[in-house]
């Protein structure tokens, strides 16, 4: 497979595009070229041509309207995404043999993959950022308007995929210089988007078998490591009768944890540890909760642990009735 795309300064869009390609497609090459002969040597070719069809990818064209539903418009990681991004992670699923991944998985990963990756690429890329937010936001007053417009300086320097690409763009560099920083690039990107793959294949498997655990109770029982917190967030009103979640820790014993009060809020709890367990360790947080193998209580509040699953199913009891309810 021989995949082109522009020479000169590179972007977020065309890179990460080639990094799914690439992985796709394992005995690849890429050029970079804007002469017209040079790049109908290709397979594929993205994001330069102006030109749209089974074999051209180019979203600056001015008969190019793809866009989501939710009205971002396609540049050039999202297309490749949108095209090849299925096929993409059953070959993930294949190589890191991971089991259990129905069609509706492999759907729920692709669009978790666009939403959390491709969709801020192309944001990025195709100059809708501030519009899109506009219209997301939509501010009502100078004030608003003021709090909105610190907020977008404060993320353009954002360590994000955009603002990390544009880095390996060096200056003063020759044009083979710069076609080795892209090829980097597409290398480094190629490990982040794997790796990103298997987490979100791993992610909807584990939120699925959260669901299914879960039976509308105010304490989320589990005995796996599960995302359960992203479970929580993307469902949330599943659980609006929940308030706490009993879990095995990764290095020892149990942990009791409060659910966030929203999505967009985990840091305020729905429901914060009895202020005199707070910061608590072993016999102290023993001696205050009436109970034997406790382990500690944050200081904030938001989570706790015992030794054993019956102890800390009784510190989540406890910290049912005794904690302090936003």
């Amino acid at each position: 497979m021989l995949i082109a795309t522009h020479d000169g300064s590179f972007h977020a869009d065309e890179a990460t595009a080639c990094a799914v390609l690439t992985y796709i497609y394992e005995n690849s090459q890429i050029i970079r070229s804007r002469d017209p002969l040079e790049l109908e040597k290709a397979d594929i070719i993205i994001d330069v041509s102006g030109i749209n069809d089974e074999k051209h990818f180019d979203h600056h064209s001015k008969d190019f309207k793809l866009s989501r539903e939710n009205g971002v418009n396609y540049a050039t990681a999202g297309l490749m995404w949108h095209h090849f991004g299925l096929e993409y992670l059953k070959k993930i699923a294949h190589e890191f043999a991971i089991e259990n991944v129905s069609p509706k998985i492999l759907e729920a990963a692709f669009k978790r993959i666009d939403k959390e990756i491709m969709i801020a690429v192309d944001l990025n890329d195709n100059g809708q950022l501030n519009s899109y937010l506009d219209n997301l936001i939509a501010p009502k007053n100078k004030e608003e308007q003021e709090i909105f417009d610190k907020l977008n300086a404060f993320y353009l320097n954002e360590p994000s995929i955009p603002y990390l690409v544009a880095m390996m763009n060096l200056p003063n560099v020759s044009a083979q210089e710069q076609n080795r920083n892209f090829q980097s690039t597409v290398k480094i990107l190629r490990t982040l988007l794997q790796n990103a793959a298997v987490n979100a294949l791993y992610t909807e498997i584990g939120i699925a078998r959260v669901l299914e655990l879960y039976d509308g109770s105010e304490i989320l029982i589990i005995h796996e490591r599960l995302p359960w917190s992203s479970a929580v967030r993307e469902h949330f009103e599943t659980f609006k009768n929940c308030y706490l979640a009993v879990y095995p820790d990764r290095k020892r014993g149990w942990r009791v944890q409060a659910l966030p009060y929203s999505p967009s809020n985990r840091f305020k709890n729905k429901i914060t540890a009895p202020k005199a367990w707070c910061g608590l360790n072993d016999e102290q947080l023993d001696e205050a909760t009436g109970l034997k193998g406790t382990i500690f209580v944050h200081r904030s509040g938001f989570t706790g642990g015992a030794m054993d699953y019956e102890t800390n199913l009784e510190l989540a009891k406890k910290w049912l009735k005794l904690g302090d309810r936003a």
